[in-house]
């Protein structure tokens, strides 16, 4: 059977499409609004000047966070459920999500401003601000 290049590339599109389509499920999945709980943790400071996913250099001193699942650009309210201090941060880096069972990582600066303890680590409430929000503006 003699397959012409416009079969070869139709069957090899057919397949990346495939391939991808369990990424577009993940994305439609994903929490715009509702909320998480679990533990956060504090970035190392060693990640200073490294290299997020979304391209930027992680400061610590910026509001800024890491999330498996909550796109890239998303503004998410950070409740520390010990104390009720809040903070918007910027997911603006994809974690793994094999550690522990930590839900985000967040800035020094923002860890900061939630007083998390000495360990680095707190049970959090995560709440996606929807786009265009007083919050979310810039």
């Amino acid at each position: 059977m003699r397959r012409t290049p416009i079969t070869v590339i139709a069957i090899a599109a057919l397949f990346g499409l495939t391939a991808l389509s369990p990424l577009w499920a993940a994305e439609k999945a994903q929490p715009n609004s509702g909320t998480e709980t679990g533990a956060a943790a504090c970035y190392s400071r060693r990640l200073n000047g490294h290299r997020t996913s979304s391209g930027q250099r992680y400061d610590p001193n910026a509001l800024t966070a890491s999330h498996s699942t909550i796109p890239v650009g998303t503004h998410v309210k950070v409740t520390n459920v010990e104390n009720g201090k809040s903070v918007v941060v910027l997911v603006n880096d994809h974690m793994s999500g094999h550690r522990r069972k930590i839900i985000m990582d967040i800035s020094q600066e923002a860890c900061k401003e939630l007083q998390f303890g000495k360990g680095g680590e707190a049970k959090v409430k995560l709440e996606v601000e929807p786009p265009g929000s007083a919050t979310t503006a810039h």
